[in-house]
Parts: C-alpha cells; sequence; structure tokens
C-alpha cells in the first residue's frame, strides 16, 4: 500500500465512525430509528479489504457498520436517509442500514436473513463468471453467520465452479451475544476452507497492510479464474450489538472502547510514518464533521417516505 492509499483508508475509517456516533446520538434522542449495528472497531477492516477492489468489482456486505458504503463511495445523505426512512435513499428509506444498494457503486446489499448473502454471493459470481469475466465479488460475514447453512453450500458451489468469489469473515467474537467459542467448532473460521479445498487465510483485521495484501492476493486468484478464498479478519467489536444494547453479557464492555480501538494505534502508525501530522488530522476531523453534519441537515429537510410507497417498486 502507498501513502496514498493508506490515508484513504484512514479517512474512510475516521470519516466512518464519525458518522455512526452521530447516527447513535440521533436514534438515542429518537430522531430516527435505533437499528444501527455500529461497526466501530471494524471499519479499517473492512476499508482496507475494500481497497484492494476495482470499481467495477461487487460486495455483498455484514450488517455491521457503514464503512463499507463510505468506501464504495455512497453519499452519507443516502445512507442515513434509508436509516430514517426518508425519501432520498438508496431504497427510498425502506430497507434501513441493512439494505443500503447502490448498483453503480457496486453495493448489492445485504439478503434479510444473514447468511442469504452467501447464495446471492454464488449467484453473482456464476453472472461474472459468464458474462463479465476479470471482475469478483466479495461477501463480508461474521463469524456467526459462518455458521450457517449457506455458509457451506455456497462455498461448496463456488470451489466447484471455480467462481470469483471471495468470503471475507469479520470474527469479532460474538454472534449478537454468543462468544464463537460456544458456537464454533474450530479455532478458526479460515480452517473450514481445508474441507472445500481453497486457501483459508486469518489475518490481523486492525493492520490494514496486513488486510490488503491478504485480500490482493485473493482477489488476484478470482480474477484468474482459480476460484474462492475463505480470508478471516480478527477485529474486535467496540460497540454493543445494536445502538441499545448494554452488553450485560461481555466481560470486557466497560473497557474494551478505550483499550482495544485500533483507530488511535492506524493513527500513530501514519504519523510515525509522516503520512499524517497535527494539522492534517484537524483538517480530516473537520472535513468528516463537515461532511456528517451537512448529511443530517439534508436527511432532515427530506419528505418522510409516504403510505402509498409500501406498495411501490415491489417487481422488477
Amino acid at each position: 500500500m502507498d501513502k496514498n492509499l493508506l490515508l484513504h483508508v484512514f479517512k474512510t475509517a475516521l470519516l466512518s465512525r464519525r458518522f455512526e456516533a452521530r447516527i447513535i446520538q440521533m436514534a438515542m434522542a429518537g430522531e430516527i430509528p435505533g437499528a444501527l449495528h455500529a461497526g466501530a472497531g471494524q471499519e479499517i477492516c473492512q476499508a482496507a479489504a475494500i481497497a484492494a477492489l476495482k470499481k467495477d468489482d461487487y460486495i455483498l456486505y455484514g450488517h455491521r457498520g457503514v464503512a463499507y458504503m463510505i468506501a464504495r463511495g455512497v453519499s452519507l445523505s443516502a445512507i442515513l436517509a434509508d436509516i430514517a426512512g426518508k425519501e432520498g435513499g438508496t431504497n427510498r428509506g425502506k430497507g434501513g442500514v441493512m439494505h443500503v444498494v447502490d448498483v453503480p457503486h457496486g453495493i448489492l446489499g445485504e439478503s434479510g436473513t444473514l447468511g442469504g448473502g452467501f447464495v446471492i454471493s454464488v449467484g453473482v459470481g456464476m453472472a461474472l463468471k459468464r458474462r463479465m469475466p476479470g471482475r469478483v465479488v466479495v461477501y463480508f460475514f461474521g463469524d456467526g453467520t459462518s455458521n450457517r447453512g449457506t455458509f457451506h453450500e455456497s462455498l461448496n458451489w463456488a470451489t466447484v465452479q471455480k467462481l470469483p468469489c471471495i468470503y471475507f469473515c469479520e470474527n469479532n467474537g460474538y454472534a449478537v451475544s454468543v462468544p464463537t467459542s460456544a458456537s464454533t467448532s474450530v479455532q478458526n473460521i479460515a480452517d473450514r476452507a481445508a474441507g472445500y479445498g481453497v486457501p483459508g487465510v486469518v489475518v490481523d483485521g486492525t493492520d490494514p497492510v496486513a488486510v490488503f495484501e491478504v485480500m490482493e492476493k485473493a482477489v488476484e486468484r478470482a480474477r484468474a479464474g482459480l476460484g474462492p478464498t475463505l480470508i478471516e479478519a480478527k477485529v474486535t467489536r467496540l460497540l454493543g450489538h445494536y445502538v441499545a444494547d448494554q452488553q450485560s453479557y461481555r466481560p470486557d464492555a466497560a473497557t474494551v472502547l478505550t483499550t482495544k480501538d485500533p483507530l488511535p494505534k492506524f493513527q500513530e502508525m501514519l504519523m510515525k510514518a509522516g503520512i499524517l501530522n497535527d494539522a492534517l488530522l484537524t483538517q480530516l476531523e473537520d472535513d468528516a464533521r463537515r461532511q456528517v453534519e451537512e448529511a443530517v441537515a439534508t436527511v432532515k429537510a427530506a419528505p418522510l417516505l409516504p403510505r402509498e410507497a409500501a406498495l411501490q417498486d415491489l417487481y422488477a
């Protein structure tokens, strides 16, 4: 990764963090529905992985966080409008943050059932192989989702067909409130790749360079027609499963935000490398705040979706 790409990943992660904090603030104030599953702690991983893709590649994202959409170029106002049920969202405010769909930016959304994205990724992979060779599709998912039957069925078929699919597991240690150790039979999700004869790679999800390099290799393999790669990024979920989650099930809930946040670590790395300095950081913070507040103002002024819209856009 060159300096420009590292700075791009940092800017994406920073904007995502500040945007989500504002969304949470609005949700707690009752201004918008509190349906956000915050991606704090995982946004560096998401942004670094997406940085290895081309603009005409596709993604199916996990439901945790907005960095996926920001990294692909979706406007903050469109994301917030979807959450708020307002006109101007990618789904006219019908789907919330879990169903942001922006095909021109390569974002194909998330299934209504976690794990359904595996099957969709196979369909996309088949279409790409036949109609648009050279492109890839990435499905981001969590450790809990890897225990769904669709994971195994889809990985098997994608391997048999050598589809240009990349499966990227963000293992944050919890499926809602269930620790991975209590729900999963293997130490690493990536170990399951051996059963399907594909590469399985474990990477530190807080290290943007490592994530980018692993993703770059997986993309090269997929583009070459060699089939899928299963990547497992070890990440930390800094906040609760959803906005109002008190995390009574979590021993480190009170300290994780101050002890395991990867964003200050990334910031320090860029400072030491001379890529970032205090003046530029202030500029980035101010720019992020401006973008967020502009999006908030736009969405507050937008009309709510009319009732009759519930029966519109049901068919292609």
